[in-house]
């Protein structure tokens, strides 16, 4: 009986250590997730790409909101990581 205790609290010592850093990869999909919304951010505020699309106000509005979530993303990245 004092054998499984001390297991279960071995186990448990090992989840709250993984808890309380996050994985490698876990900062790198933020990461790749950060490129990604500061890439869409730039092909929408400074590209002819989707001119045809929509409209200039819809563009510059959405070009903002992923800048702004990409900033906020990073930050909760960095973080995370400390």
């Amino acid at each position: 009986m004092s054998e499984e205790i001390k297991n279960n609290n071995i186990v448990e010592d090992q989840v709250e250590k993984n808890s309380e850093k996050p994985h490698a990869i876990l900062i790198i999909m933020g990461l790749i997730m950060v490129a990604v919304y500061m890439g869409m951010s730039f092909l929408l505020l400074f590209t002819t790409l989707f001119q045809g699309v929509m409209p200039a106000w819809a563009r510059y509005l959405m070009g903002i909101v992923f800048f702004v979530y990409g900033i906020f993303r990073g930050y909760r990245v960095y973080k995370s990581h400390k």
